[in-house]
């Protein structure tokens, strides 16, 4: 997808808002907030907040790293109009699918109730 030509630009993208979301779910999950705005950084601070003090915390550099990688490509590929390369979109999809991986085995897995299996 990354390799056809104006699609890089909505695949970062869809890795940018993945990212914020997974972000929010393990803030809001850890402290009960998120980060409120559209500050790159603020979205780090909130993030090394919620890792502060638990068994997250050792990995917390490399992952604030992750986010703010990803982060930094949102206006690039959602208002410039530019082309994002398939190299650099390649980089945020990898960084971001670490990123939200991690926060998936950072978060409670809930078994499925009886309900959900019979659905």
């Amino acid at each position: 997808m990354v390799d056809t030509p104006g699609y890089s630009n909505q695949a970062v993208s869809n890795a940018v808002h993945a990212v914020i979301a997974a972000n929010d779910a393990l803030c809001l999950f850890r402290i009960g907030e998120r980060s409120p705005g559209q500050s790159h950084a603020e979205a780090a601070n909130v993030l090394k907040r919620a890792c502060q003090g638990t068994t997250l915390e050792r990995q917390m550099g490399q992952r604030v790293r992750q986010l703010t990688d990803v982060l930094q490509q949102k206006t690039l590929a959602q208002y410039y109009g530019k082309p994002i390369d398939p190299e650099t979109a390649r980089r945020v999809m990898k960084q971001a699918e670490r990123f939200i991986r991690w926060v998936e085995d950072s978060l409670p897995q809930d078994e499925p109730s009886d309900a959900d299996r019979d659905g």
